[in-house]
């Protein structure tokens, strides 16, 4: 099927299966905005060729040459999606759905990209209505198993305000001769921005170097819960040229007051990490969950968490890792890294980190930098540490109330406890107890439990804050018990 015209139009499909042989199954070259409505109860099929041929009928002379024929569904102008029917593409020769201006799907849509040459959808973008890829509800279902293949791709940005998103690519990363550059699939890439405001969406990339989430500018997540995989290793093109898997990663900043992400790294390679920012990463609401066998969360610039919840675990790196300054003045932040020299939380630079507020929680085989005595907020420093895997701790005030309770997510030696909450008091004294249990806690959040009452178990430890930072025992990579901190201080294991 192929459209001509110069205004606007509605194109109605009611259970249409279209397979084309030369082309596009469907070739609008009007570029003007076209509605497409699924009908209600119906299922709509279309299919293109891998290889395109001259096709019988051309405006006004024209030809192949001179006329884009990008995927099987393919537009010269915006396309905007509505109906509740199903749309099924099959993108033998390029892309699923194609658009030289913007995309744009309203709720009750269900568009399946089941085979994709390159991009499930790719939109070029309309930069006067400044739209790459708007979602506002339904369902896109996209398996792309190409070379650097796209579940979602746009020139400009690519917000996605609700529904659900079930993103699979596969492909390895490439060489790409015209920008002279790697390229890898991802879930949705961006040369703009990318928006998360609502809906449930799952990404999952398990080829070399794949991404989750790549954007070229900014991330913006404020809603919904986005859960990330990516599964392969790093692309290799040259000792200078490789490609790093990643589950969200922006070029911008990333910033994220609302929502969940969860985040799963697991490709063995130098910088597999989960969520990275080329700039400043900012967290005050949602939940964010990374793992990774590189570092779980890094920032080039800075890290500012002021309020939601944090967990960072890295299988061999740093947990939290920011290569600026990093400020947490609330939420709660846990960050779990491996032996020494990696860290927990790391920032190299101890004039740059500083807590004024917030639950923080630093496991790793060091600390690489105290934080600032400009902190506004009392934390401990606890060297040495024995830590059992599942053995839960906790930090109890004078009177035997829990102010830090916490299960260790592994098994470590010589490690680094590094703890701050806004219950700890100038020059107050304090008990550390682990193999107890706690009974009638107020909340709880993954392996981190607050309020409670604690039973049972031996001290290990005692300790007086003493300073704004107040620090214990000395690091060591070695084995060892539970450093005394005090009057009081003793020895023992976690």
């Amino acid at each position: 099927m192929k459209i001509y015209g110069e205004k606007k139009f509605k194109l109605t499909l009611s259970g249409v299966e279209l397979t084309s042989g030369k082309g596009p199954a469907i070739n609008n070259q009007c570029k003007k905005r076209a509605f497409v409505h699924l009908t209600e109860g119906t299922t709509n099929r279309l299919a293109d060729v891998a290889s395109y041929s001259e096709e019988p009928r051309y405006l006004n002379g024209g030809s192949s040459a001179n006329e884009d024929r990008k995927g099987c569904f393919f537009s010269e102008g915006n396309l905007i999606f509505s109906g509740t029917g199903i749309l099924v593409v099959e993108g033998n020769y390029k892309h699923g759905i194609a658009a030289d201006g913007y995309f744009y799907m309203r709720p009750g849509v269900t568009i399946a990209v089941t085979e994709a040459a390159k991009n499930a959808i790719h939109a070029k973008g309309d930069e006067d209505d400044n739209i790459g890829v708007y979602m506002g509800g339904g369902l896109i279902y996209a398996n792309v198993s190409s070379t650097a293949g796209k579940g979602i791709k746009t020139d400009l940005d690519a917000e996605i305000a609700g529904g659900k998103l079930l993103l699979n690519t596969s492909g390895d990363a490439t060489y790409d001769t015209d920008e002279k550059d790697t390229s890898s699939s991802a879930g949705i890439k961006t040369d703009g921005n990318v928006i998360i405001s609502g809906g449930t969406h799952i990404l999952k990339s398990t080829g070399t170097g794949g991404k989750g989430i790549n954007a070229d500018g900014e991330i913006l997540i404020s809603g919904g819960e986005t859960t990330v995989t990516t599964t392969g290793g790093k692309f290799y093109y040259s000792s200078n040229l490789t490609s790093s898997p990643k589950g969200v990663k922006a070029d911008g900043n990333i910033t994220i007051n609302g929502g969940k992400l969860n985040i799963s790294v697991t490709g063995k390679s130098d910088g597999s990490e989960g969520l990275e920012s080329k700039a400043t990463l900012t967290i005050s609401g949602g939940e964010v969950y990374a793992y990774a066998y590189d570092d779980a969360i890094n920032a080039s610039s800075a890290i500012n968490i002021s309020g939601g919840k944090v967990y960072a675990y890295a299988s061999n790196n740093d947990g939290i890792d920011s290569n600026g300054s990093l400020v947490i003045s609330g939420g709660l932040v846990i960050g779990v890294g491996t032996s020494a020299p990696e860290s927990g939380i790391d920032c190299d630079n101890s004039n740059d980190f500083k807590i004024n507020g917030g639950t923080v929680i630093s496991l790793g085989g060091t600390l690489q930098s105290n934080p600032s005595t400009s902190s506004t907020q009392r934390s401990v420093v606890y060297n040495g540490v024995s830590a059992v895997k599942d053995t839960k701790i906790c930090v109890l005030n004078s009177s035997g109330t829990p102010i830090l309770t916490f299960e260790f997510p592994r098994t470590m030696n010589g490690t680094t406890l590094f703890f701050s909450t806004p219950n700890i008091a100038s020059s107050a004294s304090y008990t550390v107890s682990s193999g107890g249990s706690l009974n009638d806690y107020a909340d709880s959040w993954n392996r981190w439990y607050g309020g409670g009452t604690w039973s049972g178990g031996s001290q290990v430890g005692t300790f007086i804050s003493s300073s704004v930072v107040t620090t214990i025992g000395s690091n060591s990579s070695g084995g060892g018990g539970m450093p005394g901190g005090g009057p009081g201080g003793g020895p023992g294991g976690w």
